[in-house]
């Protein structure tokens, strides 16, 4: 009887160290969210765009200029099914793991596509988090607590509670980013989530406000005017070992229909022949021991001519074969090699 016990004590033991083994293995998938072990690569990702040329966003008005380059599909509807899937199929297939989704608001156009996006997400083994825009204004009391409690509330109802799985976490807990002057003046102490400011001009902000919230580049300013060949690069990291680099900024058509100045300060390699971005992953690649989260900007801004998403480029040489997507793709693939 005494043997017939023990064994039957020893199974169970196997059985329950068994049920801890495989739930140690679903969690995996989370475990870098959690510990940020591992360095992540994300893209500032925007779904403002309705299809066709004169189309929402598609240089529809004299606020935002007209766009230069063309996306290989066409001039898409962010909310389209078919373009969602073409394109989180091409960012996993680039080794970018998670989506920074520029968002304006509830009930807005970006809120219903990034629903969309948020639902197919977990099929491409990817994440991603919401990005608040300043759509409200920009004056900074109109991002008060009031602000921040119904957003919080929302973002928490309707993208992290349905979407727990694919929602990406910073230090365990989702992760809202925000973009000036949302958060500056004002950011919330709210246990649910982790908050960042992203922003640009960042190192003028923190010298005029110290005290101001933990800050991210949008991408690197600092880095600009780079329209001259240089031999070598360095990127500033920042709180969270937060990297942000791009393969090109080029707002100059701002400055023609005249809602912008001094565009050419914010020129970066507008016609990609200075091989900036191939320089920016370069550094990454020799600092990648001191970078968690490399933030790349962006997938498809096709007015400030960051974007990595494939493209008809206006600018780049015709014999010139310089790909930001290929480009990402083979420096991602590099880095994880050697991570």
């Amino acid at each position: 009887m005494m043997r017939i016990h023990a064994r039957g004590f020893y199974i169970a033991t196997l059985f329950a160290l068994f049920a801890v083994i495989t739930l140690m293995l679903l969690l995996i998938p989370s475990m870098r969210d959690l510990t940020n072990e591992n360095i992540v690569i994300a893209v500032y990702y925007y779904v403002w765009y309705d299809e066709g040329l004169g189309n929402r966003h598609w240089n529809d008005t004299l606020e935002y200029g007209f766009v230069k380059d063309k996306p290989v599909i066409g001039f898409y509807s962010s909310g389209s099914e078919d373009v969602i899937r073409w394109q989180l199929s091409l960012i996993r297939d680039a080794g970018i793991d998670v989506l920074f989704i520029s968002w304006w608001g509830p009930g807005s156009y970006e809120d219903k596509a990034s629903r969309k996006v948020f639902s197919l997400l977990g099929e491409y083994g990817l994440k991603a988090a919401i990005l608040v825009e300043p759509f409200k204004s920009f004056n900074l009391s109109a991002y008060n607590a009031s602000f921040w409690e119904e957003i919080l509330n929302y973002i928490y109802e309707n993208y992290v509670t349905p979407y727990n799985n694919v929602y990406f976490k910073l230090n365990s807990k989702p992760l809202i980013l925000s973009f000036t002057p949302v958060g500056l003046a004002y950011l919330p102490d709210d246990n649910r989530f982790t908050l960042r400011v992203v922003a640009t001009k960042l190192d003028l902000i923190k010298a005029l406000c110290p005290s101001k919230p933990i800050l991210w580049d949008l991408w690197p300013d600092y880095l600009a005017p780079w329209t001259k060949d240089r031999d070598s690069v360095v990127l500033k990291i920042r709180s969270d070992e937060y990297v942000a680099i791009t393969p090109r900024f080029d707002d100059t058509h701002f400055c023609i229909v005249g809602s912008r100045r001094n565009c050419n300060s914010r020129l970066l390699d507008p016609d990609y022949t200075l091989q900036a971005y191939v320089k920016q992953w370069e550094w990454i690649i020799k600092n990648k021991d001191k970078v968690k989260i490399i933030a790349i900007y962006s997938w498809n801004e096709y007015h400030e001519r960051s974007q990595i998403e494939p493209h008809q480029d206006a600018t780049k040489p015709s014999e010139f074969n310089y790909d930001p997507y290929s480009i990402t793709k083979k420096y991602a693939k590099l880095l994880k090699e050697k991570n």
